[in-house]
């Protein structure tokens, strides 16, 4: 940590990725002190134009469009950190190129969706020294913290199980990249929303670790429907099944069970569950103005943790384990919903 001696540089980010997710983001790094919008870049243009009506007149970031715009960015500014908006897929390969050429990045979630990807961010991140943070907001939420603290106090006794639901019907908010992963792929697509926190009540990762998990999802009946709606043809081999459920058993033996339905029409239901042997917490998602300060707060430890003032709190091995339940709920439903064991990142990124 800065000793307060000396007076630190603003960090010059440069933003990857300007769709409705980037732009909220970018408009939510304003406030926060000790960092300057150094680039933004996007596929299309009309996104470039859209970033630049959220900044003031007075910042002008250099900007970018096409299909290598990011390489543009990120080779022409003069950036300490690309923050990664774009599309899940794209995700690794952005981070790998920014890291390879200096730059730290931050990722949204979920940072990869493969093993190989998660490795490959893994090992360019070590081979490169490079700070690899994963954007995941709803770790930075005041209950939540408020939550963790009970916790830790002891309140609800030994914490034993955790349940976290993500239930989000997108509707018209679907993309086509989105819903191609969907159409692709069997198992929980999103997990780190309810993961994140749930893992670090649990102390995951420091006096606990994941070990196994076993996957089961229903028939895929929403699904073909929206990819007629949005895609305007038939899909008849669409994979995500409408309802996901993770079940997850640590080191310790304790369990978390996570749920996963974006295609079913019922209400929007974010909600996570601890259960101690004297008692339990349940929280549930408190709506947008919530979201906008989480986020805020998470781009407030993240400056502070480029500038060396605090801990961000998430670290690569977090990053690496929480996504890997993507793969490995695929992999467990797909040998007929067989348990199957998560990697100890912890090892890999320590040794």
């Amino acid at each position: 940590m800065n000793n307060g001696k000396e007076q630190l540089s603003d960090i010059r980010v440069a933003f990857v990725g300007l769709g409705e997710r980037g732009r909220t983001a970018l408009r939510l790094m304003l406030p926060i002190k000790g960092a300057r919008i150094a680039a933004l870049c996007d596929l299309r243009p009309e996104n470039v134009t859209k970033a630049l009506e959220v900044l003031p007149e007075d910042m002008r970031p250099l900007t970018f469009h096409g299909p290598d715009a990011y390489q543009q960015a990120i080779n022409a500014a003069d950036t300490d950190l690309v923050y990664i908006c774009s599309d899940w897929l794209s995700h690794p390969t952005i981070a790998c190129y920014a890291m390879s050429k200096g730059k730290d990045v931050a990722i949204e979630v979920p940072a990869a969706t493969s093993l190989e990807s998660i490795y490959d961010l893994v090992h360019t991140a070590a081979s490169t020294q490079r700070k690899c943070f994963l954007l995941e907001n709803a770790c930075f939420e005041k209950q939540l913290q408020e939550a963790i603290a009970a916790i830790r106090r002891g309140d609800i006794g030994e914490l034993i199980h955790a349940e976290g639901n993500y239930y989000h019907c997108l509707g018209e908010r679907w993309t086509r990249w989105r819903m191609e992963a969907n159409c692709r792929h069997r198992g929980d697509l999103y997990p780190t929303h309810e993961l994140g926190p749930i893992c670090m009540a649990m102390d995951i990762g420091r006096t606990d670790f994941l070990e196994t998990l076993v996957s089961m999802d229903t028939a895929s009946l929403s699904g073909p429907q929206l990819y007629r709606n949005l895609i305007g043809e038939e899909m008849p081999g669409f994979q995500n099944g409408d309802h996901t459920t993770t079940l997850i058993r640590t080191r310790k033996g304790y369990t978390l069970l996570l749920r996963h339905d974006v295609m079913t029409h019922q209400p929007y239901d974010r909600r996570l569950l601890f259960i101690g042997t004297r008692g339990r917490i349940e929280l549930k998602d408190t709506g947008h103005p919530s979201h906008e300060e989480m986020t805020i707060e998470m781009n407030r430890q993240l400056i502070a943790a480029m500038r060396g003032e605090a801990d961000y709190g998430i670290s690569m091995a977090d990053l690496a384990t929480w996504c890997s339940i993507i793969p490995l709920s695929e992999e467990s439903i797909l040998n007929g919903f067989l348990p199957v064991g998560i990697p100890d990142f912890y090892a890999d990124v320590l040794h």
